[in-house]
């Protein structure tokens, strides 16, 4: 259990960039030879080494520090976004990792709920959840309502333009964990010894520092209070290295555009990224913008900024499926459950939440009548691209939600699959506010919709629909 899904409707965004390619790229790295030094930013998505941006990086010497403490790989989490230092083979399929680090984003308890647009606050920071957030399994239902204010949890993510973490992962944490908080120090007092992370305080008074604080650094605050001023009472400050500093280092990172001056010139995990005619542009059909999330793959220039040979997009999941694998084709990496053809790719985030448990879990490992869950982006209409599948124990209930098409009661349809709705299905606005069947049919074309029920027959019977932010 573990997603809350994205209350949003779609708006479609029509591409307008047009780039002139080089030369095919394979994971950004071009020809023959000895592996390569590496920069690497991202959500861990598999296990059996470390699979970041669709690599296997092998960890057997690296050192590996988790919130700031030595650990080991048997600690990281699928969705936690992890920086690694080390080399890249030449055919961009595997690496070696001899640095990798975790640091959570923010860690403390929930202040805030907002169950319509599927947000919380913690230590001041907003964080937003999408269909692709990993949720802690202790997380009952798996949604904001298995959440309340005063719940202790850690997030892992991206910032967005706002300064909003749109969060990767999410776990629950015990009661008195450390307070912790990451990001762009702003607002340095050397005076009063005090600084800002987004707009939160914090007070660094009686903290060991390590590292010159100054505006714009990235830095890492834990502590054990929040005082009376609402400040974070820290007790440890970190100024954070930043991604890469050779020039010529291969460079791969996932996250959110947050400074956009031009389709040559923006800033992604605070890394400033330049094109040029040779850059490779797959968009999906989007276009580049803030708040839009990319991968790229290219080189450090002499300047310390990302040349970039590959800028691709990743779609937003705004739908899912989950119910039993009603076949697996014979091309790798395909399956399917009510008809809706899923297709995953190495970028897909794998992760076993059945009593199997299996930590290095593989689309091998999936047999026809498993139960899962597929998040993705419909692309085309009938189609998932996988960006998230998650193995769980067998339930008679399944779940569709996607964009609602040929709407007409007391039916309408979801990813190509036909849904209909009766006397005993229970009709719900954004937030779960209910309504009658009246309201949610006048409603709900092409908005998200999300559905339980069963399916039989080709037919998916409704217990529940309800209309997504």
């Amino acid at each position: 259990m573990r997603k809350i899904r994205t209350g949003t409707m779609i708006l479609t965004i029509v591409a307008t960039l047009l780039a002139a390619c080089g030369d095919s790229l394979t994971a950004g790295i071009q020809g023959t030879g000895s592996p390569a030094p590496a920069a690497v930013a991202g959500p861990v998505t598999g296990f059996g080494s470390v699979f970041v941006n669709g690599v296997e990086y092998g960890t057997a010497g690296a050192q590996i520090l988790i919130d700031g403490q030595p650990g080991t790989e048997a600690l990281l989490q699928t969705g936690q976004v992890v920086f690694i230092r080390g080399t890249v083979n030449a055919a961009g399929t595997t690496g070696t990792a001899t640095r990798l680090t975790f640091d959570g984003d923010v860690q403390g308890p929930i202040t805030q709920l907002d169950l319509i647009a599927n947000t919380c606050v913690v230590l001041g920071q907003k964080v937003r959840i999408t269909a692709s957030t990993v949720l802690d399994a202790a997380i009952q239902p798996a949604d904001l309502t298995g959440l309340q204010a005063g719940t202790m949890v850690e997030v892992s993510g991206f910032s967005d333009a706002s300064g909003a973490i749109v969060a990767s992962r999410l776990d629950v944490k015990p009661t008195g964990s450390t307070l912790q908080i990451k990001g762009v120090l702003q607002g340095l007092d050397t005076a009063g010894r005090t600084f800002q992370i987004n707009g939160f305080a914090v007070d660094y008074a009686s903290a060991t520092v390590v590292g010159s604080l100054v505006d714009g650094a990235t830095v890492e605050v834990q502590g054990a209070t929040v005082g009376l001023s609402g400040a974070l009472v820290a007790r440890h400050v970190e100024v954070l290295p930043g991604l890469g500093t050779a020039v010529n280092e291969h460079a791969d990172i996932d996250g959110i555009i947050t400074t956009f001056t031009s389709t040559s010139d923006f800033v992604v995990q605070g890394e400033h990224v330049t094109t040029d005619a040779n850059t490779q542009f797959v968009l999906h059909g989007m276009s580049l913008a803030a708040n839009i999330q990319v991968d790229v793959q290219g080189q450090f220039n002499a300047a310390g900024a990302i040349q970039a040979k590959k800028v691709e997009t990743r779609q937003r999941s705004v739908s899912f499926v989950r119910g039993p694998v009603g076949s697996i084709a014979a091309s790798p990496g395909t399956l399917s459950i009510f008809g809706v053809t899923l297709v995953t790719s190495a970028s897909t985030e794998l992760d076993d939440r059945s009593n199997q448990h299996i930590r290095q879990f593989r689309l091998t490992d999936v047999r026809v009548g498993d139960y899962v869950e597929v998040d993705g982006a419909e692309s085309p209409p009938g189609t998932l691209e996988a960006s998230v599948l998650e193995r769980k124990n067998t339930s008679p209930t399944s779940y569709l939600q996607g964009v609602a098409g040929n709407v007409a009661q007391p039916s309408f349809t979801i990813l190509g699959v036909t849904v209909t709705t009766t006397s005993q299905t229970r009709f719900a606005g954004p937030g779960g506010a209910a309504s009658g069947a009246a309201t949610f049919f006048s409603q709900a074309a092409n908005h998200v919709v999300k559905v339980s029920g069963v399916f039989s027959s080709g037919v998916f019977t409704a217990a529940e629909v309800q209309i997504e932010q």
